[in-house]
């Protein structure tokens, strides 16, 4: 049985980040470009796994029994100028699932966990993602889930593949002060 479990420090996640850098080396090729040709490493996305642990960050992590068989990383209250009119936000860095654990819907379990049963003091009126024009799974769940494209880099990433951003608002209009429709 797959069970989520929450970690809103760096200290609490510790004892699952080696688990989390097996899981990241498995999956590596699974991004586009993969994760270590970003920081020409043959040893690895060292450079992008570190940095997923930073003071912000917070973890949904997928477990059979102690086992981690996906996780995603979230930044809390994060901000840059590209999507400043989509926050303060929680920026969803990356959401990695084990191959063999794939098509049970772990991924839905992140995005279910993240837009409804996160902490009210962790609630802010965006969720942001960014993903590539060609990641097809991912872009039928952000549709599915009720994202809109705010921002796209066109081919930046090759032929016919582009960075796109999402965003979802999560608070309602009086909550935030502000119409987000």
């Amino acid at each position: 049985m797959i069970r989520l479990s929450f970690f809103d420090n760096n200290k609490d996640i510790l004892t699952f980040k080696s688990q989390m850098w097996d899981l990241i080396s498995l999956c590596d090729k699974d991004f586009f470009p993969t994760l270590s040709s970003r920081e020409n490493s043959k040893n690895g996305p060292i450079k992008y796994f570190e940095s997923l642990f930073s003071p912000n960050a917070r973890y949904v992590l997928a477990l059979v029994e102690d086992k981690v068989v996906g996780f995603s990383v979230f930044f809390h209250n994060y901000y840059e100028d590209l999507i400043s009119d989509y926050t303060p936000c929680n920026y969803i860095k990356i959401a990695c699932v084990h191959p063999d654990y794939r098509g049970l819907r772990i991924a839905t379990m992140f995005n279910t966990f993240i837009e409804e049963q996160l902490p009210q003091n962790l609630v802010l009126p965006y969720i942001v993602r960014r993903t590539w024009s060609a990641n097809t799974p991912q872009l039928k769940l952000l549709n599915r889930f009720g994202y809109k494209l705010i921002h796209k880099f066109d081919n930046d990433r090759g032929n016919n593949v582009s960075t796109v951003y999402f965003a979802k608002p999560i608070l309602a209009e009086s909550s935030i002060g502000k119409c987000i429709s």
